[in-house]
């Protein structure tokens, strides 16, 4: 019996270049696959010929095709313009094949995604396995439906798995032996918590149902056989089962020193995270696989929590969660979005300083609000008066030039576009100056021992140093306008200051760097100017010396032991020490190696997250 030709399509970027290439493996889709095939009906009238996988050039796909009947399409924000374009070259060339697209990119209101592109067939809405049953099911009895949205939600328990009930991820593994390959897998799938700005929540129906650990288990030992590098957990929670979690992390530790797998991992950790989601960071850093908890917020101005329902998150024991990771060199970060409703300039200001006097000091992730398809963020843009930025953007080391289109908010009745600009450049400014070292021990000290807040220093830093100093003026001045151009399509040169997720540049690092003495005499005059009658000249004179001593310095590479008078080292980096006057040695060390000008360059770019820029200082006895 013929049965129909049947080709799968998740196109992803390409990561990395050379050696260091590697690409995603297909998950959703073959996950979706692996569900379906278990039926006999399926396994015996349908065979996949081909799971699309990377962005290569379309008229490659389409001339290796034979007589496609089907083509499912997993529609994602990277891949949407890609998909269309390859499904829209099918229909040309086999007008009688189905063309099928589902995922987050499809229209909760089916018709506006049908009606934008009538050379699709049919879509599906929603969680995909039992929907995509029935549509194939109809594809046999001739009575295909333009749309399929089942509510009821798949069982968990036995579900097949993608990696272990199924050859289709094997193949490609085994079909591109050079290639280096990072992968998803679920433990859990659902969301109980409805952020109005993302569309996980909704598209789960909310409550969490667990996948079987037998199954769980087996695809981390599929990862490890197979030797891929970055496993990502892609869980909405990961930590909301403490239990259940730990044993997945400790499995994952076990496996890692057994084979040597996965490289780096990553999750999206529980966003009500508590202590016990420290103590799996504490098993996963013991062999390196700790690549630092998310302490995510969006935002810390009540209003604008309320309105995007996170009023519910424990932000009150954001604090407690900084300290505990400060004090036992655990990684975290916290992200936060900019442009949501109800943030004003002033309130954005002293999110990203509250963050900052409770203790964040190594990352402040700050991305755009982007208007999510199916979001319920997306229903409001009238209401808040958002102005909306359509733009698209070509990753770089693609094979094919197909751009994707973002839609970032860049006004709203809450902030001019001259507003949140000026927003992102107070990200920019405590990203380079707090989060890299140059001031952190000053706002430290001010904060633990005079009681002054950090939107009080920094305003005073901004405004009497930053913008007076040519050394940090001229290059804030050069990216404000660089972001304007880009927002504002005015003398837009092409330069995407975007790429990759970065929405704060930290490329001006190296120039201070390059330029280190000049750059900590502005800092310390300023210094000198601004505590010069509120500490005493010894404090204050060890003060600078501890500031200059704690950034890295591409002409020190071996540890460095300095004499002090006071405890201020331990005093600054550690909550539970007091301030003492008592002679100490201390040795400042470098986190991370480097061999020439360039490797320091990059390291203080792609390793800022760790802390590459401040020395690890500890005391001598």
């Amino acid at each position: 019996m013929n049965k129909n030709n049947t080709y799968l399509f998740y196109p992803n970027y390409q990561q990395g270049t050379g050696i260091y290439t590697s690409h995603w493996l297909p998950y959703t889709i073959a996950a979706l696959w692996a569900y379906v095939d278990q039926f006999d009906e399926i396994k015996n009238n349908f065979e996949v010929k081909d799971l699309i996988f990377k962005r290569e050039p379309i008229e490659n796909i389409v001339n290796r095709m034979v007589d496609p009947k089907v083509c499912l399409f997993s529609n994602y924000i990277w891949n949407e313009n890609y998909n269309l374009r390859v499904a829209k070259e099918n229909k040309s060339r086999w007008p009688g094949c189905l063309i099928v697209f589902g995922g987050p990119q499809v229209d909760e209101n089916y018709e506006n995604f049908l009606n934008r592109n009538s050379f699709v067939d049919s879509v599906v809405i929603g969680e995909g396995e039992i929907s995509l049953h029935s549509l194939l099911n109809d594809y046999l009895n001739n009575e295909v439906k333009p749309v399929y949205n089942l509510h009821k939600r798949i069982l968990l328990e036995n579900i097949p798995s993608p990696y272990t009930d199924s050859s289709l991820l094997s193949k490609i593994v085994l079909d591109n032996p050079d290639t280096k390959w990072a992968s998803n897998m679920e433990t859990n799938r659902g969301c109980p918590f409805g952020c109005t700005f993302c569309d996980w929540g909704s598209l789960t129906q909310s409550k969490i149902k667990k996948f079987d650990l037998k199954k769980v288990f087996n695809e981390i030992d599929w990862f490890c056989k197979h030797k891929i590098e970055y496993m990502y957990i892609a869980d909405a929670n990961f930590g909301v089962f403490y239990e259940r979690d730990k044993e997945i992390v400790e499995y994952i530790s076990k496996k890692k020193i057994e084979t040597g797998y996965p490289h780096a991992l990553n999750m999206t950790w529980y966003k009500n995270s508590t202590e016990k989601v420290i103590e799996l960071t504490k098993i996963l850093h013991k062999v390196d696989l700790a690549r630092g908890i998310t302490l995510s917020v969006q935002s810390m101005h009540d209003k604008t929590l309320e309105a995007i329902n996170r009023k519910n998150m424990e932000v009150s024991q954001l604090g407690t969660m900084y300290q505990i990771c400060n004090d036992n060199n655990i990684r975290f970060y916290t992200e936060f979005i900019i442009g949501l409703p109800y943030e004003t300039k002033q309130s954005w200001r002293e999110t990203l300083c509250t963050a900052v006097e409770l203790g964040c000091h190594n990352s402040l992730e700050i991305f755009p609000l982007e208007i999510i398809r199916n979001s319920e963020l997306a229903k409001q843009v009238d209401e808040h008066k958002m102005e909306i930025f359509q733009f698209e953007t070509i990753e770089p080391r693609q094979e094919t030039r197909i751009p994707e289109k973002h839609n970032y908010v860049i006004s709203t009745k809450y902030m001019t576009r001259q507003e949140l600009v000026d927003g992102w450049m107070w990200g920019w400014f405590l990203t380079n100056f707090h989060n890299y070292g140059w001031t952190q021990i000053f706002q430290k000290f001010s904060y633990k021992n005079l009681g002054i807040r950090a939107i009080d220093i920094y305003e005073d830093f901004f405004e009497n140093c930053l913008l007076k100093e040519e050394i940090f003026y001229k290059l804030y001045e050069q990216q404000r306008l660089e972001l304007e151009s880009f927002f504002w399509k005015e003398n837009y040169q092409g330069v995407d200051v975007f790429q990759n997720d970065d929405i704060v540049i930290w490329a001006h690092q190296m120039k201070w760097h390059e330029q280190r003495n000049e750059t900590q005499f502005a800092i310390n005059k300023w210094a000198k100017e601004y505590f010069k009658d509120k500490i005493n000249s010894d404090i204050l004179t060890e003060l600078i010396l501890l500031s200059n001593s704690f950034t890295v310095d591409q002409n020190t590479k071996e540890d460095t032991v300095l004499k002090f008078n006071y405890n201020l080292p331990e005093y600054c980096n550690l909550s539970t020490v007091d301030l003492k006057k008592e002679t100490v040695e201390y040795k400042f060390s470098n986190l991370m190696e480097w061999n020439t000008i360039d490797e320091y360059a990059d390291k203080l770019y792609y390793k800022h997250r760790i802390g590459f820029s401040r020395r690890i200082i500890k005391r001598c006895f």
